[in-house]
């Protein structure tokens, strides 16, 4: 009886699927400064394919829906996809980034269960470009997915 409920867990425990849900950041950034972007992953019900993320910052409040200027890409695949735990990407905001408060975005391209389903999701981070970057992390808010 203990070996059927062990195999059971065991079984569920390999089906657990996990999606990307948002980004995390230095709520201070120094333009030019290499950082780590954490990739914040949850559990999900059913697989996801996500295949790249890009990101992203402007000066202000920047523009809803949109990526901004391009800081850097990252194709995912097969091997960061479905991954029950965060990761992170190296990026850079160029120097020429003007100083003051800003956003740091991203553009993450998912394809979601069995039928793959298309899906945009964007998110974004308001932080201070600034003169040194911060060891705080502050995390983004989905704002405009799409399926």
């Amino acid at each position: 009886m203990r070996f059927s409920i062990a195999l059971a867990a065991t079984s569920l425990l390999a089906l657990t699927e996990a999606r990307i849900v948002g980004i995390s950041v230095p709520k201070t950034i120094k333009p030019g400064e290499d950082f780590e972007a954490i990739i914040i992953s949850e559990n999900y019900i059913q697989s996801v394919y996500d295949v790249a993320i890009a990101f992203g910052y402007s000066p202000g409040k920047g523009f809803p829906g949109s990526l901004g200027q391009v800081a850097d890409s990252f194709y995912l695949g097969p091997d960061e996809s479905n991954q029950l735990h965060n990761f992170n990407k190296t990026i850079n905001i160029p120097t020429d980034a003007t100083k003051g408060e800003g956003l740091v975005t991203a553009s993450l391209f998912s394809l979601y269960g069995a039928a793959k389903a298309p899906t945009l999701s964007n998110y974004n981070v308001s932080v201070t470009f600034g003169d040194e970057t911060s060891t705080e992390y502050k995390a983004s808010n989905e704002y405009t997915p799409s399926q």
